[in-house]
């Protein structure tokens, strides 16, 4: 397997080849100071399966309140426009993959970046008030749902070598990009960032894509704040769930990271709440 084999394949094969039409669309809505939610409404009508799951989550012990709701019209005013901008993406994106679950947990994977996405914010309310202004928080929960899809895509593609690679990892107790790099020179994280690249999103989330699991490595420091956040919101759930000790996707300890970033790791208990209710999120998002 070369690099190019892997770049056709996201060209011309991958489920995720472009992002959700429904995202997109309501990312143009959020970022224009004339939409109103409205027209968030107009988009999620013509979409079924977005509809029906966003009325669902309205009605959930999340967001309901005790208030039945009934309408789109509803459903958005009580989950907000950004929610709606969010749940489009991480709904979209579910339902356009399709692996054998004999070869790879899709549900699992989904629950964990769906969490980890939903807690960024948790952790971007810890950290100084000056990184936080380097920060543009709106793309906090994209970059924690789509910061491991360069895994999405070489499963995929090229299921058998990347169950080789983490079969290697697991026996030489290896980080899992450190073990792709060894066998094929690149990693799933140089995939993501590709994969960013070509759908336009912003570099700082490119580079969360590209350096989530070592962010050491970042050249580009104006960066760093963003993928301090993903490090340490992969991190907390990590820990929280209990991770075997010699899984190699188990994020490892930078202490560099934490001081930069501003946060002690045992301030991470003051997150348990916040997990809680993103895993909650997710599976409201996950169920059928």
């Amino acid at each position: 397997m070369t690099k190019q084999e892997v770049l056709d394949f996201l060209t011309h094969e991958f489920a995720l080849s472009n992002l959700p039409e429904s995202f997109q669309k309501l990312r143009e809505i959020s970022n224009d100071p004339h939409s109103d939610i409205q027209d968030v409404v107009a988009v999620v009508r013509k979409d079924v399966e977005l509809a029906a799951r966003l009325l669902k989550l309205a009605n959930s012990s999340l967001f309901s309140r005790g208030e039945h709701t009934e309408t789109i019209e509803q459903a958005a005013q009580k989950l907000g426009m950004r929610r709606v901008v969010e749940s489009s993406l991480a709904i979209g994106l579910i339902k356009e993959i399709s692996i054998d679950p004999e070869v790879f947990d899709t549900i699992n994977f989904w629950k964990r970046s769906l969490t980890i996405a939903k807690i960024t914010e948790d952790v971007f309310e810890l950290i100084p008030h000056f990184l936080k202004a380097r920060i543009e928080k709106n793309l906090l929960y994209t970059a924690g749902l789509l910061h491991d899809v360069g895994i999405l895509a070489m499963i995929q593609g090229f299921s058998d070598e990347m169950v080789s690679v983490v079969d290697y990892a697991v026996a030489e107790d290896l980080p899992i990009y450190v073990a792709e790099r060894n066998r094929w020179g690149f990693s799933h994280q140089d995939i993501g960032r590709i994969l960013f690249k070509k759908w336009n999103l912003p570099e700082s989330l490119q580079a969360a894509a590209g350096y989530h699991h070592n962010p050491v490595d970042l050249k580009r420091r104006i960066y760093a704040p963003l993928v301090d956040i993903i490090y340490v919101a992969d991190y907390t759930y990590s820990v929280r769930e209990e991770m075997p000790f010699r899984d190699p996707c188990k994020p490892v300890m930078y202490p560099e990271v934490w001081k930069r970033i501003g946060i002690d790791p045992t301030e991470l208990v003051e997150l348990e709440d916040s997990l809680v209710e993103a895993k909650s999120h997710a599976e409201m998002l996950l169920a059928s």
